[in-house]
C-alpha cells in the first residue's frame, strides 16, 4: 500500500513538473512572438525630413538674432550683464538642440515604440528641463534680465508657454507607459498600439517645434532691444 501511494505521489509530482515546464515554454513562446510584434516600425522618413528642415531654420534664426549683440562693440544703455546672460543662455539652448543626442531622432527613417518613448524622455530631459527650465526660466528670474526693455511683456509669455509644454510632454509619456495594448489579442489592439507609437512621436515633435517657436520669439525680443537700446 505504501509503495502504491509513493507511486501515485511520483506520478502527481511529474505531472505538476510537466505542467510547469509546459506553462514556462508557452509563456516564453508568447513573449518571443510579442517581442517580434513590438519590433515592427512606422515609416517617418518624409515626416522627419520636413521637421528637420523646420528645426534647422529656426535654430539659424535664433543664432542670427543673438549674434547682433557684441559686448565689445555695444554702445547702448542696457545692462551688458543682462544682455550677456540672455545671449549665453540662448546659445546653451542651441547647443543642446544641435547635440547628437537630439539630432539623432531627426535622422530616423523608421520608429518603433522604444524610439517613440526615448524621444519623449530625451526631449523632456534635454530640451524642456536643461534648456527651458535651467537656462531660459532661470535667466528670466535674474535682476539683470528683469531690467531689460519689455521684460514685462516677454516674461509672462515665457512662463505660460513653458508650463503648457511641461504639461503636454507629461501627458505623452504617461500615455505610452500606461498603454493597455501590451498583448495584441486582436488586430484592432495591435493597430491601436502602433497608432500610439506614431501619435506619441508626432505629439512630441509638435511640442518640440513649439519649444523652438518660443525660443525664436525670445530671440526676436532680444534682437529688438539690442538694436533699439
Amino acid at each position: 500500500m505504501k509503495k502504491l501511494l509513493l507511486e501515485y505521489v511520483n506520478v502527481f509530482a511529474y505531472t505538476i513538473t510537466g505542467l510547469i515546464f509546459g506553462c514556462a515554454f508557452f509563456l516564453l513562446f508568447i513573449n518571443f512572438y510579442h517581442m517580434q510584434e513590438l519590433a515592427e516600425t512606422v515609416d517617418v522618413s518624409t515626416y522627419n525630413d520636413t521637421n528637420k528642415a523646420a528645426i534647422e531654420s529656426k535654430v539659424e534664426t535664433i543664432k542670427n538674432n543673438i549674434n547682433v549683440y557684441n559686448q565689445s562693440s555695444y554702445r547702448g544703455s542696457l545692462s551688458v550683464y543682462g544682455l550677456n546672460n540672455v545671449q549665453a543662455k540662448l546659445q546653451n539652448c542651441v547647443d543642446i538642440i544641435e547635440s547628437e543626442k537630439m539630432m539623432k531622432y531627426l535622422e530616423l527613417d523608421e520608429i518603433g515604440i522604444k524610439d517613440s518613448y526615448n524621444f519623449v524622455v530625451d526631449y523632456k530631459n534635454n530640451i524642456l528641463n536643461d534648456c527651458l527650465v535651467m537656462q531660459v526660466v532661470s535667466m528670466f528670474n535674474t535682476d539683470t534680465v528683469e531690467s531689460l526693455t519689455n521684460y514685462n511683456i516677454i516674461s509672462p509669455l515665457v512662463k505660460v508657454n513653458v508650463d503648457n509644454l511641461l504639461d503636454s510632454v507629461n501627458y505623452i509619456q504617461n500615455n505610452i507607459e500606461n498603454s493597455d495594448h501590451y498583448y495584441f489579442t486582436t488586430d484592432s489592439n495591435k493597430n491601436n498600439f502602433f497608432d500610439l507609437v506614431k501619435d506619441s512621436y508626432s505629439s512630441t515633435m509638435s511640442s518640440y517645434q513649439n519649444t523652438l517657436d518660443l525660443l525664436v520669439e525670445i530671440s526676436y525680443w532680444y534682437r529688438s532691444i539690442v538694436l533699439g537700446g
